[in-house]
């Protein structure tokens, strides 16, 4: 048997991320809240306010930049959805150019929203995301943690409306060692995948900004355990192209997790948990599968020395389970697995460790 030397590759850092620990997947909050700015606290303010505010939380639970047209009109008015809403005064933000106003806070029931979604069959993104790492070279450096300028705040504001986790390196002096602009413009994988194991991410997202004559364009890298894609950002303004990549991303993340529309159910899944020596194990991996969007119920079937056994009726494929199951950070599989081969041994018992 041949194997390519992407493949490989791929299996090797796979490995070592492993090795480095199991990744922390950012739980989300806040997906079913939005502010909107609003002129004054009348009902039609509050009408309208409300309407941007859900169409703002559909783009975040369905994974769909498109959410605002026809699947917004299908679920109706948005007051049947609201928890709770309120006004809020707002100071000025010299770092994101905001000026002071009014804005309407309301947060949507996460319930009914989930089950209207299923009814017109839309997909639905549950909380636990890819804790995603970000290498953004521009052209005198890499964009840092700390950095307050207006680039780094569309950056987190966009992540923020897409409802992603995105971690910028520390760019101190082991960052500085590791990596460099010129590395990321070479694509050097090796160096980029060793400079970021330190940070225990999901996925990486390399990007490089490059100045044209009068404009910019961008190229981007996806880095995932267990493939590797790229694309180009045609040119234009700079904060335009860097929010490009965090909009892909969140596009790439949305179709690989979300439960597809029309998904069936499925009872009875197998599921080995290995590692579990103890009450505090036992009850955070019981409350944490309980937690996971693709999980309807949990069943402990049995308890064998450190291994405990649960039965699991979920929505959604084995696909949608192995990807929640990992990204929550207690538990990970024993060896590497892609998605698309998950579903090919839906009739073994999916086996994974805990650890703390």
């Amino acid at each position: 048997m041949k194997t390519s030397g992407t493949v490989l590759a791929c299996f090797v850092f796979a490995a070592s991320w492993l090795a480095a620990g199991p990744a922390r997947a950012a739980v989300v909050a806040g997906l079913y809240e939005a502010r909107v700015p609003v002129v004054d606290q009348s009902a039609a303010q509050r009408s309208a306010a409300s309407q941007q505010a859900f169409t703002a939380v559909l783009v975040k639970v369905t994974g769909d930049r498109a959410a605002s047209g026809a699947l917004a009109k299908a679920l109706g008015n948005p007051s049947q959805y609201v928890q709770q809403y309120r006004f809020e005064k707002v100071d000025a933000d010299p770092a994101t150019d905001t000026p002071a106003g009014l804005m309407l806070w309301a947060k949507f029931d996460p319930g009914v929203i989930a089950k209207a979604l299923r009814g017109v069959h839309s997909p639905l993104w549950g909380a636990e995301r890819p804790r995603t790492l970000v290498w953004l070279a521009l052209p005198d450096r890499i964009l840092a943690a700390n950095d307050g300028s207006p680039l780094m705040q569309a950056l987190l504001i966009a992540a923020q409306q897409r409802g992603i986790a995105l971690v910028f390196p520390q760019m101190d002096a082991a960052d500085k060692s590791a990596l460099a602009v010129a590395d990321i413009a070479a694509s050097n994988d090796d160096r980029i995948r060793q400079a970021s194991l330190r940070y225990k991410a999901d996925a990486i997202l390399v990007g490089r900004i490059v100045p044209t004559a009068s404009q910019f364009t961008a190229s981007w890298q996806w880095i995932s355990p267990d493939q590797t894609q790229g694309w180009q950002t045609p040119a234009g303004d700079e904060v335009l192209v860097a929010v490009d990549g965090v909009e892909i991303i969140a596009d790439r993340f949305a179709a690989r997790y979300a439960i597809a529309p029309g998904a069936a159910d499925q009872d009875g899944v197998e599921l080995q948990v290995d590692g579990i020596d103890s009450l505090d194990a036992y009850a955070k991996v019981l409350s944490y599968l309980g937690t996971l969007t693709p999980v309807r119920a949990v069943r402990v079937e049995r308890v064998a020395g450190g291994s405990v056994f649960y039965s699991l009726d979920i929505h959604g494929s084995l696909d949608n389970l192995g990807s929640a199951l990992v990204l929550g950070g207690l538990l990970y599989g024993s060896s590497v697995v892609a998605p698309a081969a998950a579903s090919a041994i839906a009739a073994a018992p999916l086996r994974y460790s805990y650890k703390p």
